[in-house]
């Protein structure tokens, strides 16, 4: 099943905040991709976040493979 999940920076999170998280991010989202969980993923242009495609058995594998995203996990982001 494909699900599309998208992420947005909560408030007063800016991307200069972010430091460490950044690159914790980017490598959990490659290693997602790579695991053939995550199938495609877009940066957004009006604001700072990225759009996923998700292949996972249903909604709440989805879920907790989002909530395993490093800036979640930090509570600098969440997923609708």
């Amino acid at each position: 099943m494909q699900i599309l999940a998208i992420s947005k920076l909560k408030e007063g999170v800016t991307p200069d905040s972010i430091g460490q998280h950044g690159a914790d991010e980017v490598k959990h989202t490659l290693e997602s991709y790579l695991g053939g969980k995550l199938r495609s993923f877009w940066f957004q242009v009006d604001r700072p976040g990225v759009v996923f495609i998700l292949e996972c058995s249903d909604e709440n594998e989805a879920r907790e493979l989002m909530n395993e995203q490093p800036l979640v996990v930090a509570g600098m982001m969440s997923i609708d």
